[in-house]
Parts: C-alpha cells; structure tokens; sequence
C-alpha cells in the first residue's frame, strides 16, 4: 500500500495514475473526497490535511511507501507526520521537492531544504525528487491565452528544459516500489532546452491559433501570482527563479529520466499534445 499526498495536483495525480496501473493498492491523504471521487474504489481515502495531526495516524498506518509534495506545511507538523509514519513502520518516503533546495537564500529553497532535511533526520529510507520547472506551468497561462491569445512572460528567451509531470510522476513510482530505497537525492528535468517563446510557438502550432508573447517584469509577475492568490513571500521566490532562467544561469539539463526510467522523458512538444484539449 502506498500513500499519496496531493494526488488532485498535476503531480500527484500521475503518480496516482501510475501506481494504480502498476497493480499497487494506493491510499490518498485529502480534504475533499469528492475531488477523488473519480478513481471510485479503486483507492482508499484518508480524510485529513497537514493542518490536523489527529488524521495522520489513519493515513499511514500500514503503508510501504509515502509520495510526500508540501512545503507550506509548518516544519513542527511535518517532523510530526515523519513520526507518525515512522511509529507504523519504516516506509519509504519519496519527496517531491526542488533544485531550488540548493540555494536556500531563496524562500522557496529554503521551504524545500528544510523539509528533505527533516526526512534526512527521521530514520526512514527516502528518495527526493529535486525538479526544475514543470511543464504543467503553462497551464498558469491558460487565462490570457483564452481571453486574449497571450502569454506574459518574466523569462525573456533564458533556456531551461522544463519536465513533464508524468516523467516526475515515473521517478516517483520507481521508487516507491524500490525494496532498496536508501537514501537518495535526483536531480531531475526534462531533457530539451527550450525558451517560453519557443513554448508558445509550439501551444501556437497545436490549437491552429496565433499566439503573442508579451515580455513583463519579474514584479509584475509578482503581482500577477499575488493577485491569483499565492503568497507573496511564495511569490518572490518563484520570482527568482524566472530571473535565473533569464540571465541563462538555468540552461541545464540532466539525463536522471532516462536513467531511472528506461525512457527519454517528453518533450515540451509531446507533453503539449497530450493536453492540447485544456490550450484549446
């Protein structure tokens, strides 16, 4: 059995998704119930959310392996669900956190290193998923692409290789399903650098639809986040990183996907045309 945390994100749900197709039980930790409804009984629901320590107990107990995404969560009730987890048994705890995580100056690293380091100091076998952008950020472009055909960009042409959800999600499930997980620590992106303009130009290509590129600053970006309700702390650390891909300082990419996965991870073009429905 393994227990998956924000299984309704983009993240979660694949590796959900992933698990259930693999033959694994799956258990999901969530507030709503009828926003996984969709998977029927084909997944055990725990009630509860990091803000209430009185549901971690059912949600753990039992389970193999944990996939944990939550770095808003107080670091005293993360340490507490670690305990919790570790007082039903040993299992493997797969952490979806951040390349950030190696420049905690920056909130959102810091947000992310705190928390692998609290798993570091629980004992229990772990894996963390250190990701750069996800390709599902585009989704964040959808309003303006339906209301105005445009997409306001704080990255100018800086380079980076976004991954996919599917191919963290894929990562994610190996080890879950690893009776070997130690302690391990993947650098993971997608492997084809490709600027938001070039990103464009591709939604562009696939809805049959002209699509502009608007440039806008890194505090107007802020505002923008702000204004779509993320914290503004949250939202300046974001921030950062749109001004590290570009100055180029983000143009990197790793080989981890194929690696662990057998399988070279989606390009932005594939990925795009698997959710052209939601561009549309």
């Amino acid at each position: 059995m393994n227990l998956v945390t924000g299984a309704t994100g983009n993240v979660g749900s694949n590796v959900v998704d992933q698990l259930l197709a693999e033959g694994e039980q799956v258990r999901v930790f969530t507030r709503d119930k009828a926003k996984v409804a969709h998977w029927g009984g084909r997944v055990q629901v725990a009630l509860g959310d990091f803000t209430k320590p009185e549901t971690y107990a059912e949600a753990v107990s039992g389970v193999d392996g944990i996939f944990v995404m939550n770095i808003v969560t107080p670091i005293d009730s993360f340490r507490q669900f670690l305990e919790t987890a570790k007082a039903n048994g040993t299992p493997r705890i797969v952490f979806l956190s951040s390349l950030s995580a190696a420049d905690p100056v920056n909130l959102v690293g810091k947000l992310h290193l705190e928390k692998e380091e609290a798993i570091r100091a629980s004992g229990l076998p772990y894996a963390l998923l250190r990701c750069g952008g996800f390709m599902s950020n585009a989704f964040g472009w959808l309003q303006t692409i339906k209301s105005e055909s445009t997409v306001y960009n704080p990255m100018g042409s800086g380079q980076y290789a976004p991954i996919a959800p599917e191919d963290i999600a894929a990562v994610a499930v190996r080890s879950l399903r690893s009776p070997h997980l130690s302690a391990e620590t993947y650098n993971l992106t997608g492997s084809q650098l490709i600027d938001a303009p070039q990103q464009v130009e591709i939604l562009s290509r696939l809805i049959h639809r002209p699509l502009r590129v608007v440039d806008i600053t890194t505090e107007t970006a802020v505002e923008n986040m702000v204004r779509y309700g993320i914290p503004a702390p949250i939202a300046t650390g974001v921030a950062k990183s749109f001004e590290s891909i570009r100055e180029g300082k983000a143009a990197m990419a790793t080989n981890t996907v194929a690696q662990l996965t057998g399988r070279p991870p989606l390009t932005f073009e594939g990925w795009a045309a698997r959710h052209v429905d939601k561009f549309a």
